[in-house]
């Protein structure tokens, strides 16, 4: 039998298995000990009956076979016989030192005169005995002194010893097979019962592992004591603990949910904003001066570049998680637009911007992530500004890359702004704080680039985009 099968066997098999094995060994010593010790008990009485028969013969026959009397010691024979009947001799040969036959208990076979040589090499032992054997042989020299006078060879029947050592053999048999029955059933139902509560802690553990972990009902654990009653009680309160903890988790996620939805509207609103300021101005200057075809044109164009940004914003939003293949390629236009979108900010805190847009052409980068991150970070820098300051930006395109440098003079980006604006895919602000920075962030490692920050001297930032120029497509979300 495979070993390993053996040990993928239920306990509650192996266990009884065990008992009966175990059984079966103890009977077979037993047994062996039992039929040892009734083998010396038969063959000590054997040997002492034997050699009261043979001390009796030869007390008789010896003054006959000193006178070479047949008649007589074949007389003494069938006395020794006829008076030793429990005994069961079947055959007694009485010879003279020559080996020739003086007399036996059966003449016809063994006439007097003739040789007798025994062929069994146990005959010519003083006695032998077989355990379960039919028969026994004994063996008897008459000395005298100086001469041996004879030789008398016996055979007794021992079948009545071997069927009591049958006997005895069945009835260690069935007692012993009855008792490895019963003490296999018995060590069964004890496993068994044993064992039942390590099943039911098994069946909850394998209801753990497909589903979600179940207690231990209570009145089972009730019902139960000692060990399994503790394991019971410490189970179960592994179980509450995880669906607490399963709980506590789902009202995080929630939470977390609620605060990224919450982040999301916040970011996006604050997209929206940026560039509405701008637009009311293009509004408020086409109220005024509406009249003349140079400057209705110029801000309907703003407008509409404005409106489109706007409508782009829900689709930049998505840039966290895909890009949007709807966008169009960058040209100059999109960055002399940021000039006025950001102007009335500049206006209200006294700031100049002054924009060095050095494209001549389009550039294949997706154009509104470049114009939402270059207005994101020239708000920011028009509000670190002081008074009177100027913020310089400038956009320029190689053969690899487009380049945009904003600097202004304030009193320096903060480490935690300067983190954010790094953060590459890092989670957003978990305060609300710095959202626009966030998204720029997100925005251009979207795109493949990266972000530079120079604190100048002695005071100012200097924010240098590096994107590459790529076919930054963004996926066109309607």
């Amino acid at each position: 039998m495979n070993a390993s099968r053996f040990r993928s066997w239920p306990i509650t098999i192996k266990v009884p298995l065990a008992v009966v094995a175990l059984m079966i060994l103890v009977g077979l010593v037993l047994s062996e000990r039992v039929l040892a010790r009734l083998t010396e008990t038969q063959q000590r009485h054997l040997v002492e009956l034997s050699q009261s028969y043979l001390d009796g013969l030869s007390s008789a026959i010896a003054p006959s076979i000193l006178r070479e009397d047949n008649w007589e010691v074949y007389d003494a024979i069938a006395r020794a016989q006829e008076i030793n009947k429990s005994l069961h001799p079947i055959e007694t040969v009485v010879t003279n030192s020559e080996g020739a036959v003086i007399a036996a208990s059966d003449p016809k076979r063994h006439p007097i005169g003739t040789s007798f040589s025994p062929n069994d090499i146990s005959k010519t032992k003083a006695f032998s005995y077989s355990a379960g054997a039919d028969t026994a042989n004994a063996m008897r020299t008459l000395s005298y002194p100086g001469r041996v006078a004879g030789i008398i060879y016996t055979t007794f029947d021992t079948r009545h010893l071997a069927a009591e050592r049958r006997d005895v053999l069945m009835a260690l048999a069935l007692t012993n097979g009855a008792l490895t029955i019963l003490l296999a059933a018995a060590g069964w139902l004890l496993v068994t019962h044993m064992m039942r509560p390590v099943r039911i802690l098994s069946e909850h553990l394998g209801v753990a592992r497909e589903t979600l972990a179940v207690p231990v009902p209570d009145e089972i654990v009730a019902k139960t004591t000692g060990e399994f009653g503790h394991l019971f009680r410490g189970y179960n309160g592994l179980v509450r603990s995880m669906k607490e903890r399963e709980d506590l988790s789902k009202r995080l996620a929630e939470e977390e949910r609620l605060g990224s939805l919450g982040r999301l509207a916040s970011a996006v609103a604050h997209e929206i904003n940026n560039p509405l300021g701008g637009l009311f101005n293009a509004l408020s200057t086409m109220k005024t001066h509406g009249h003349l075809a140079g400057v209705r044109s110029s801000s309907l164009g703003l407008l509409e570049r404005g409106l489109v940004g706007i409508r782009d914003v829900v689709r930049t939003t998505l840039a966290v998680y895909r890009r949007d293949s709807g966008s169009r390629n960058l040209v100059p236009a999109d960055i002399d637009d940021l000039g006025m979108l950001v102007a009335p900010e500049g206006r209200r805190k006294y700031v100049t911007i002054q924009i060095d847009n050095r494209l001549d052409g389009p550039i294949a980068v997706a154009s509104t992530p470049i114009r939402q991150a270059l207005l994101n970070l020239l708000l920011n820098a028009v509000a670190a500004a002081p008074e009177g300051s100027q913020v310089n930006a400038t956009v320029s395109a190689g053969t690899a890359a487009l380049e945009i440098v904003v600097s202004d003079y304030g009193g320096g980006m903060p480490e935690s702004a300067s983190a954010v604006l790094t953060a590459g895919y890092g989670p957003p602000p978990l305060d609300g704080g710095g959202l626009g920075l966030w998204t720029t962030s997100r925005l251009v490692a979207e795109m493949g680039g990266r972000i530079e920050i120079e604190r100048l001297r002695p005071s100012g930032t200097t924010i240098r985009l590096i994107i590459p120029i790529l076919r930054a497509e963004l996926s066109d979300v309607a």
